[in-house]
């Protein structure tokens, strides 16, 4: 889950109660397929650490993790 600014939060910080909730929350999205597949997600990590590789800024290639974080 990212926060406001886009910014990974820590889960740690959390309370039981919202923890318990996005559980629940991505339990159901994954009971109704509202899934990123591995494949699918594997492609785009080899996508934007080929860029890393090919001398691409890093900023550009995390748009496509953040991308997946988004989705």
């Amino acid at each position: 889950m990212l926060n406001n600014m886009n910014k990974p939060e820590n889960a740690a910080t959390w309370s039981k109660e919202r923890f318990d909730a996005e559980l629940e929350k991505d339990y159901n999205d994954m009971l109704n397929g509202r899934v990123t597949p591995l494949d699918d997600v594997y492609a785009e990590l080899s996508k934007a650490i080929s860029e890393i590789k090919n001398g691409a800024p890093v900023a550009d290639a995390e748009k496509y993790i953040k991308g997946l974080m988004n989705s």
